[in-house]
Parts: C-alpha cells; sequence; structure tokens
C-alpha cells in the first residue's frame, strides 16, 4: 500500500478514537469539553508579579450604568449565558447550555469549613480614624473594620489581585469575591474581564481573609494562604456589551481547595428581596491604613431600595474595591448570596444608589453547572 495511503488512513483513524473517546467520556460522566478548558497561549498563568512586596493595587473603578439596546427574547437567553476565552486563539466564546443538576434544591448552601477553625462573628473595630474617599457614600461612613478576619464569614470573603492585558508591571487591580465553594470564587464580571484594559483577565491571586494588622508597615497577611485563577468565566451579556449592572458576574476557578466555609446562592422572588436583609463585606480601597487591604462591613446590614428582574439597588456604603462582594442574606440560618456588587447609578442628580447584579434561577443553574463540570459533584 502507498506510504500516503497509510498515513491518512493513521490520521483519520485517530480522529474516529479521538471522537469516540470525547463521546464515551461526554456519555460516562456529562462532561462538556470547551476550548477554553485547554491549554494554550490564552491560558491563565500564575503572574509572580502577584507577589510582590511593593506591588501597587488600584481599586478597581464603579463606572456609572450603560443603556444597552432593546434585546430580543433569543439575545436575551443568549446574554445569561457563560462566556469564556478560547485558549488557543483568544476569542470569546459562548458556552453551550450546561446540563442542568440532578437535585432540586431550593437553597444549595453554604458551609462553614473546618469547625476546628474560629467561627462565629466576633468583631473588633480598628481605633484609628477612617482614612477614606467620600464617594458612594451616603450620609455618615458607618462601616467598621473586621479584625481578625479568621471567624467565619470573613475568611470565605476573599481578596482579589487582578491583572489584565494592559496592566503596568508591579501593579494589579483590587476586588472582592466570595467562596461559593473551596475551588470557586464568586465576583463581578468586570474583575475578570475589562475591555478597557485588554480584555480577559490573565492571572488573579485571590486570598481569603486577607487582613493587614499593626504595625502597618510589616507584610501582609495571608492567613489561610493564596490560589491562583486557572480558569475564568462570565456572562455574554457582559462581555459582549459591557452591561451595568444586569449582566455583571464573574466566576473563577482556583488551583487549590480552601476549606475555610462557603456562601450559600439563593434566587429569591421579587417579595422576598421587598422584606430581606441585605449584608455586605468586602475591601473598600477608600477605607483603612493601608487602603484596600483590610475588611469592612456595615454592621446590622440594610435594605434593598428597589429592584428589576436583573439588578438590585441599595444605599449601602460601597466604594472602589467592593466589586464583586456578595450581596447575602440568611436563609434557613445559612448566608446566601443573592446579588454581587456591580456599580453605582445615578439617573437623575440626587437620587444615587449603588447596585448589585441579581442572581436569577438562569444564573444561579449556570453557576452550578459550571462547579459541577469542575468536578464538585455537591453541585450536580
Amino acid at each position: 500500500m502507498d506510504t500516503r495511503k497509510i498515513l491518512r488512513l493513521a490520521f483519520v483513524s485517530s480522529l474516529v478514537l479521538g471522537v469516540a473517546s470525547t463521546l464515551d467520556t461526554a456519555a460516562g460522566q456529562s462532561k462538556i469539553e470547551s476550548p477554553c478548558d485547554k491549554n494554550g497561549p490564552f491560558s491563565p498563568r500564575i503572574d509572580k508579579d502577584l507577589s510582590r512586596k511593593d506591588l501597587v493595587v488600584e481599586p478597581v473603578e464603579l463606572p456609572r450604568v450603560r443603556v444597552v439596546p432593546r434585546r430580543t427574547p433569543e439575545q436575551e437567553r443568549n446574554a445569561d449565558r457563560a462566556a469564556c476565552q478560547d485558549a488557543q486563539t483568544g476569542k470569546t466564546i459562548i458556552m453551550p447550555d450546561l446540563p442542568r443538576g440532578s437535585r432540586k434544591r431550593v437553597y444549595p448552601g453554604g458551609d462553614e469549613g473546618d469547625p476546628s477553625l474560629p467561627r462565629g462573628d466576633k468583631r473588633r473595630a480598628d481605633n484609628g480614624p477612617p482614612y477614606l474617599i467620600k464617594v458612594f457614600v451616603f450620609g455618615n461612613e458607618d462601616r467598621v473594620r473586621q479584625t481578625p478576619t479568621t471567624p467565619f464569614p470573613f475568611r470565605a470573603v476573599v481578596k482579589l489581585l487582578v491583572k489584565f492585558p494592559n496592566t503596568l508591571p508591579g501593579t494589579a487591580t483590587g476586588c472582592t469575591g466570595s467562596l461559593i465553594g473551596g475551588k470557586h470564587v464568586l465576583t463581578a464580571g468586570h474583575c475578570v474581564f475589562q475591555s478597557g484594559k485588554g480584555g480577559w483577565a490573565t492571572s488573579i491571586k485571590v486570598i481569603p481573609g486577607f487582613d493587614t494588622i499593626p504595625p502597618f508597615d510589616k507584610d501582609e497577611i495571608e492567613p489561610f494562604g493564596d490560589a491562583s485563577m486557572v480558569k475564568r468565566w462570565s456572562s455574554t451579556g457582559w462581555v459582549n456589551d459591557g452591561n451595568w449592572p444586569d449582566d455583571d458576574w464573574g466566576l473563577i476557578t482556583l488551583n487549590k481547595t480552601f476549606n475555610v466555609g462557603s456562601f450559600g446562592l439563593i434566587f429569591p422572588s421579587d417579595s422576598f428581596l421587598d422584606s430581606t436583609s441585605a449584608c455586605i463585606i468586602g475591601y473598600p480601597g477608600g477605607l483603612g491604613n493601608k487602603k484596600g487591604d483590610q475588611q469592612y462591613f456595615v454592621p446590622g446590614c440594610g435594605t434593598i431600595w428597589a429592584h428589576s428582574s436583573k439588578h438590585v439597588e441599595l444605599k449601602m456604603d460601597i466604594t472602589n474595591g467592593n466589586s464583586g462582594g456578595g450581596i447575602y442574606t440568611f436563609f434557613k440560618g445559612k448566608r446566601a448570596i443573592f446579588a454581587i456588587v456591580s456599580t453605582e447609578v445615578s439617573p437623575v442628580v440626587g437620587s444615587d444608589y449603588n447596585a448589585g447584579t441579581r442572581i436569577t434561577k438562569a444564573r444561579h443553574d449556570v453557576f452550578r453547572a459550571l462547579q459541577c463540570k469542575d468536578g464538585v459533584t455537591s453541585a450536580c
């Protein structure tokens, strides 16, 4: 037989075997293969620059809401789908409809992690003066510094140090995130994708319970260590349209699993939002002796001022750096996130409010399906 024919047959056979292997895997484990999961020049990387002691962290800016053109029902459905970056080409692709989990649970709740770790809500306010920027703050500044950050839920709130393609060496963007499992962080879409900074984040360092304690000239404190991003997703509505605050969500997969506890997720009804509390913990860039490196929260939480089908509005204090933090409430004795800190909105003078991207059932299902895809069976 001609050598060229043999080579062609071998190549075709390898393709057939490859397809069969993929189908078998999919049939056995319902696993979705995606170009986002493969290695390539555009894969997320671990940037050693994020470990520099002299790293300058700039809190992410919170821009004004952007009006997008009216969508058709099909475009609206596509806007809720997950989007990711092809590791080979760098292009943004829309994820296919992910398989829904088999468990029908009203509340796939969080947990408090290793029971040997500190529990409860012990609070100790910083005795020093509040160094703050008076922006996105309503009335008097009433946020309180949390230290130590080792009790739950504070240890499940993470500091994000983000690098984008256009980030200058020795600098990073600061965001907040929430663990919704041992290896997944929920945050804002603009913490993983910003078109003005070159597109998808190239590297993210994740630090649970990050804290700086006196004396402030010492190194930053990482009570549970740190992890790095190996995958990141956002919504098609955010990546394609930059739609604030309706589609501004992001999800990060880590290169290690933490056992510090996690938040649950909930997709509440409108009537539930009308009467629920709204709690926020984060790393505001305008507060603290070392701005952006200390955790703050609003004692007693707050309430939802108004809401739409895809975002919530509230008049609670949020400053640059809070972006991506979970807006949570208590549900069946657990802390459940129902929205994500996104931006400040000012439709008319005198009616400023802060806004969060609302977790809908469709988004909840996408988050859990992506976790399931990463091997978290409890999310399936």
